[in-house]
């Protein structure tokens, strides 16, 4: 009488099973979650200038959480002034923080700033203007650098991260 050989299952299989099963407990798949808590969250907002991007950014800011602050990086000191300048006669509603990077970094300078800002346990989200022309022969025209910092956003802080796209009609 021949052997009769037991199937087991392919240890991928079983690993990937357990896996999912893990997923589906910590995600609590099968349970009405709890009502959600609102907060009080702190949006900050990179800009460069007083222009219709801060305008656009801003609206955008304020909807999504009570406390507005916006952070602007500069390599020169009359840059610097001229933006603070520029803020005063604005006059938005929000506080402007001006960073000083005599190395010319944008991004860098903007996380420590996310990562060291004291924000008493709330939630703080980024808000990333990004220009984006309609046709997508200029898109390479446009810097990169919202998407960049974004990235080194969500892997270096806790902040979520919102990437706000400001199409333009060329």
């Amino acid at each position: 009488m021949p052997r009769r050989r037991l199937r087991r299952r392919p240890v991928l299989a079983g690993a990937l099973e357990r896996y999912y099963t893990l997923v589906k407990d910590r995600l609590s798949l099968d349970a009405t979650p709890p009502r959600p808590t609102r907060t009080r969250g702190l949006v900050i907002v990179p800009l460069g200038g007083v222009d219709a991007v801060a305008v656009s950014a801003l609206d955008a800011a304020y909807a999504l959480g009570d406390e507005v602050v916006v952070v602007a990086v500069f390599d020169a000191q009359a840059k610097a002034e001229s933006m603070r300048a520029d803020w005063a006669r604005w006059d938005p509603g929000a506080r402007l923080d001006i960073i000083d990077s005599p190395q010319h970094a944008l991004v860098h300078p903007v996380i420590d700033y996310v990562e060291q800002i004291p924000h008493d346990d709330r939630p703080v989200t980024v808000l990333i203007p990004q220009v984006e022309p309609r046709h997508s022969r200029y898109r390479v025209l446009e810097n990169q650098r919202g998407f960049l910092m974004a990235g080194l956003l969500s892997s270096h802080t806790d902040a979520i991260v919102c990437l706000l796209k400001l199409e333009l009609d060329l």
